[in-house]
Order: structure tokens, then C-alpha cells, then sequence
């Protein structure tokens, strides 16, 4: 007999994974743009905030796509879930889903908001300033709409506990998002300014990190304050750490961002002083490599965790 098709099954992990993914992408977008870019003091500033706001769009655009694309699958995983995978799509197992229950409310939600990106990356270079204000919104209103599905919508106090997992969302957003973004966007955009400068290029790239590493430092605090929070709340105390299925998941969780974090701190105290050279450039996009990979697997236990049971269910 084949096991039923669930919320844990590998398939729709898979679908909350990329839809994580591609939200924290999107507020790594933000990020990179409205904080780092901000603060970058190198050369060519203007030429090279222009330069990224040309390339930005497209990549907001894909990962609004994605997200699209995952919220659609997640309709077929939850109806595969609640129904069995033998049950065929009808309009009354549909209107149970969408209309009749709060889970059909949040993916109207994440569908919205994932479909009005898609249409607001394209018009980021007509009218930026109104245009990336109303992104900015809808990319919360995206990331807000996953906790409200999950084990924050069945707590005690759900408007806590989902602002709670929001601020973590954007957390993630602000420091492995940005770092995303940075080195497959902003870093590409400064090495290009100029070819014929290698060492100007050097420079700017410097720059960049140096504007970044601080709100890294800062985004992963609120990463760890809101991930202890959650943690503390869902598993009542330290036992239940290695006593729990939630517990194991979420300490292999933690052994990951180990990594993640390891690898950023290397790249603080070690890779940052020697940057304005190209062989610091090339360790750095190495270790940033490492950092994201990790940040990716992080992602996907999360997405593990967020069906598993906590202690005492």
C-alpha cells in the first residue's frame, strides 16, 4: 500500500522550498537596492546604482514567476493532501480549498501578490520610485501570506506569532537574499562598468561588500532573535530538542546555519580586508558560493519543519 500523500512528502516540501526561496530572493532584491546600495560609498556610485536597477528587474521578475509557479503547485499538493492523489480537480473539492476554509484565504493571498510582481518588475524602469514602493508592499504582503498557512496561524496569539515569522522572513531576506543578489547581480554590475580597469573594478566590488557586511550583521541578528523566539514558543523548552521529530529537524536546521554563518564571518574578518585585489575577488565569490549553498539547504529543512509536528501534537 503506497503511503498518502501529505504535507510532509517530499513533492510538496519541494513547492514550499521554492516558494521560500524565491520570496526571500525578492526581499534580498529590496534589500540589495533600498539598504546596501544605499550605503556604498566606492567609485562610479551613480553609474553603478544605475547599472543594478537595469539588471534588478529581471531577476524580480523570474523569482515573481517562481513564486507564481509554486503557489499554483501548492493548489495541486493540497488538494493531493486533503483529497488523495486519486481524487480528480473538481469545482466542489476547489471551491472546499479556495472559499470555504482560511488556507484557500492565504493562497489567494500568495497568488496575488506573486502575479502583481510579475507585472511590476517589468515597469521598475518607467516610474522607479512608485513603482519599486509598490513592490516593496506587495513583497510583503508575499512573504506575510506563508506564515499565515503554517504553524503560526494555529497558535495562541497568531498575529504574534506571524509578525514574528515575517520579521524572520525578512531576515533571511536582508542577509542571504542581498548576499544573492550582490554576487549574481551588483558584483557582475561593478566588474562590467569598466573592463578595461580591472583594478577600478576591484574597487567597486570592495565597496560593495563593505556596504553590505554591516546590514548582514544586522539582518542575521534579526534572523536569530526572531528564530529563538519561534523555537523557544514552539518547542516549551531544551528536552524536547532531541526528543521531538521538530526538535531533530529544527537542530539540523541549526547545524546549517552554522554554516551559513561561518562561512559569512570568514568572509567579515578574513576576505574583507584583502578586497581591492582580484585574487580576494575570486576568494570571495568562492566562499560566497559556500555560504549561499548552505543557505539553500537551510531553506529546505526549513521547509521540512514547517509541517512537521511540534512536541505534544
Amino acid at each position: 500500500m503506497e503511503p498518502a500523500f501529505g504535507v510532509e512528502s517530499p513533492v510538496y516540501v519541494a513547492i514550499r522550498a521554492a516558494l521560500s526561496i524565491s520570496t526571500v530572493g525578492l526581499l534580498g532584491a529590496l534589500a540589495l537596492r533600498f539598504v546596501v546600495l544605499a550605503r556604498y560609498a566606492g567609485p562610479d556610485a551613480s553609474a553603478l546604482r544605475a547599472a543594478v536597477d537595469a539588471r534588478l528587474p529581471r531577476w524580480i521578475d523570474a523569482l515573481g514567476l517562481a513564486a507564481v509557479l509554486a503557489t499554483l503547485a501548492r493548489l495541486g499538493a493540497q488538494h493531493a493532501a486533503v483529497f488523495g492523489t486519486d481524487a480528480p480537480l473538481s469545482g466542489d473539492s476547489l471551491a472546499t480549498l479556495l472559499f470555504r476554509a482560511g488556507w484557500g484565504r492565504t493562497w489567494w493571498l500568495s497568488l496575488s501578490s506573486a502575479l502583481a510582481v510579475t507585472w511590476l518588475a517589468p515597469r521598475l524602469r518607467r516610474r522607479p520610485v512608485a513603482t519599486w514602493t509598490t513592490l516593496a508592499a506587495v513583497v510583503v504582503v508575499l512573504a506575510a501570506s506563508q506564515p499565515s498557512s503554517g504553524h503560526p496561524a494555529a497558535a495562541a496569539q497568531p498575529l504574534v506569532a506571524i509578525a514574528v515569522q515575517l520579521l524572520h522572513m525578512v531576515g533571511a531576506g536582508g542577509w542571504v537574499g542581498s548576499l544573492a543578489l550582490l554576487t549574481f547581480v551588483a558584483i557582475p554590475a561593478a566588474r562590467r562598468l569598466d573592463e578595461d580597469a580591472a583594478s577600478a573594478a576591484d574597487a567597486r566590488i570592495a565597496a560593495l561588500v563593505r556596504a553590505f557586511s554591516p546590514t548582514a550583521l544586522v539582518f542575521a541578528g534579526l534572523l536569530g532573535m526572531t528564530g529563538l523566539v519561534t523555537a523557544w514558543r514552539n518547542l516549551g523548552g531544551i528536552a524536547p530538542l532531541w526528543e521531538s521529530q521538530y526538535g531533530r529537524t529544527l537542530l539540523l536546521k541549526l547545524f546549517l546555519l552554522s554554516i551559513v554563518a561561518g562561512t559569512g564571518a570568514y568572509n567579515w574578518r578574513k576576505v574583507l580586508p584583502e578586497l581591492g585585489e582580484p585574487p580576494a575577488s575570486a576568494k570571495l565569490r568562492r566562499s560566497s558560493l559556500i555560504e549561499l549553498g548552505a543557505a539553500w539547504l537551510v531553506l529546505i529543512v526549513s521547509a521540512v519543519l514547517v509541517a512537521t509536528p511540534m512536541p505534544g501534537e
